[in-house]
């Protein structure tokens, strides 16, 4: 399994998502300039009025007046885990906090207490990181975010 700090991991997830919101925003931009349904029109035959036996009129109407021309964007990412939190220690420097994300050994004797990390995204929040432990908000400080 990889190993990563915490402050890498929040950057990926972060970079992750703004790729995405641009991929979005290119196919989009690619839809438009190809015009996809352009050629293509829906053919409709209407009454000319109200009887039975009325004529038909054939109506045309191009496929492309349906489409929305909204851009589409990621507003919001959440990933939400359980995990462990245990210290590692190192020779000549101190302890490290590891968030442990395999699944803990059962015993008998002891249930491993597993927390619920939640990290969340949000594009009104600029993408910067919301992290909550347990339902609680995590606070860091602004100069270790990238």
């Amino acid at each position: 399994m990889a190993t990563c700090t915490f402050d890498q991991l929040l950057y990926a997830l972060r970079t992750a998502v703004e790729a995405a919101n641009d991929a979005l925003r290119v196919r989009r931009a690619q839809q438009y300039a190809t015009g996809d349904a352009g050629g293509h029109a829906l053919h409709v035959h209407v009454p000319t009025d109200a009887t039975d036996d009325a004529d038909l009129e054939s109506v045309v109407i191009p496929l492309r007046w349906f489409r929305d021309h909204r851009v589409p964007q990621v507003t919001e990412f959440i990933m939400e885990f359980d995990c462990r939190f245990r210290y590692r220690r190192v020779r000549g420097a101190a302890s490290e906090l590891v968030v442990d994300l395999s699944r803990p050994r059962k015993t008998w004797w002891r249930r491993p207490r597993l927390h619920r990390m939640r990290i969340a995204y949000r594009a009104a929040d600029a993408w910067q990181p919301s992290v909550a432990i347990d339902g609680r908000r995590v606070d860091f400080p602004a100069a270790g975010m990238r």
